[in-house]
């Protein structure tokens, strides 16, 4: 008994208790602790009781996992096994090698010792901790249909383990099952969200990276999901790209996608030639001339390069006298086309009210395109700062300009 007791003494504190970043160990995600840390468990856990029948090889095979020596391990980790009866032994001595493969940065074996550790039978073995780091281990070592499965018992006894989330998510992507990863990245950012939480940006990026890469139809949703948790002038830039990149857009979608870079500042050195040049050729010289302006005035561009002085000057001489040339309220007579393009000039002056008159002057005329009406109306009642007016006018749009309705949604709600 009293070698029982010494043997209990040496072993005490090497039973596995995961933190709660071991098992997402690397990942780069930054969930938030959803279990208590290491050292807290580690003081309320039951620790295991060594049997005076394996005290004795257990304390061999602890002498050689302070080594290095793999194959003395095993051994003593063999010897181990077979004196080990009871839970408790047979725990330590996965334990023991867990330690030793640890250190090591032996991953088949620290996959082994976790397994043996799960299939001990000890009751005060932290179960989803390491179904977590066995989840980790087994990605690391490519199998993934193992790591997925065992962050998957990880899950199952702790719903809200966000790092068994991100595990299974980035096993289904490696297996190439990216919608299935998608969602449980979805999944994990919507449990760190509940009750008033956020989940790290990690999460959000990670989920858009993979859609774009896929060229899934989410990458859309989920770059508008960024920006909306957590906006920023390099996250409008990089949203508004995604959008670009993955949506077919005519001129005149790419010129309202143009409006929306300006005022969520993510208008690159190519936007800039880009935007005039389209509105000019749109019949919107005095809104080139001013974007070209800032743009200047930014020094994001330079007025000394050839074709943006030749494009300054165009937009400067067809400027001139157009502002003057604008009804300044709507006709009766004027079609939904000739309201909405007039409209669109008040706009590209920076007159937002003349504006708003005008896209409601369109949406009352027969024929008018309601979707791009709506759009614009929506686009120039958040220029004004009207919120409720424009939500309720671009939750109107539908069609092919819906997405971009609902990249200004996000601007009109965009945190204060």
């Amino acid at each position: 008994m009293k070698s029982t007791t010494a043997a209990v003494a040496l072993l005490a504190g090497v039973a596995f208790l995961a933190s709660p970043a071991a098992a997402q160990r690397g990942s780069g995600y930054g969930g938030q602790a959803t279990q208590q840390s290491a050292s807290s468990d580690q003081q309320n856990a039951p620790q295991p009781k060594v049997s005076s029948g394996a005290a004795k090889a257990l304390q061999a095979l602890q002498t050689a996992a302070q080594g290095a020596d793999a194959p003395d391990v095993t051994a003593k980790a063999q010897a181990a096994a077979a004196v080990a009866k009871t839970p408790d032994d047979k725990y330590m001595v996965g334990a023991l090698e867990y330690k030793f493969a640890s250190a090591q940065k032996n991953d088949s074996l620290r996959a082994q010792a976790v397994e043996q550790m799960i299939a001990s039978g000890f009751k005060g073995a932290p179960m989803a901790e390491l179904y977590g780091d066995l989840g980790a281990t087994y990605s690391r070592l490519k199998q993934d249909q193992r790591a997925a499965d065992a962050y998957q018992h990880a899950l199952q006894l702790d719903p809200n383990n966000v790092d068994a989330i991100a595990g299974i998510a980035e096993a289904k992507v490696a297996a190439g099952q990216t919608d299935e990863g998608i969602a449980m990245l979805e999944k994990g950012i919507a449990a760190q969200s509940a009750g008033g939480g956020k989940a790290p940006e990690a999460w959000y990026k990670r989920a858009l990276a993979i859609a774009y890469k896929a060229k899934s139809p989410q990458a859309t949703k989920l770059s508008r999901d960024w920006i909306q948790a957590y906006p920023s002038t390099t996250g409008w830039h990089d949203a508004l790209a995604v959008y670009q990149n993955i949506a077919a857009l005519d001129e005149t979608t790419t010129l309202d996608l143009m409006r929306l870079k300006r005022v969520s500042g993510a208008l690159g050195p190519g936007d800039y030639f880009n935007y005039g040049d389209i509105a000019v050729r749109k019949g919107y010289p005095g809104e080139a001339k001013a974007v070209l302006d800032e743009g200047f005035a930014a020094n994001v561009v330079k007025k000394s390069d050839s074709s943006f002085s030749q494009l300054y000057a165009l937009a400067s001489q067809k400027a001139q006298g157009d502002q003057a040339s604008l009804a300044a309220a709507p006709a009766a007579s004027l079609t939904a086309s000739q309201a909405l393009n007039i409209g669109d000039a008040w706009y590209g002056y920076g007159d937002y009210a003349k504006a708003v008159a005008f896209y409601q002057a369109a949406a009352s005329k027969s024929g008018a395109d309601a979707d791009r009406v709506n759009l614009h109306l929506g686009m120039a009642l958040a220029r004004q700062g009207d919120k409720a007016g424009a939500t309720a006018a671009l939750n109107k749009v539908t069609g092919a300009e819906a997405e971009l309705a609902k990249y200004w949604l996000v601007y009109v709600n965009r945190a204060a």
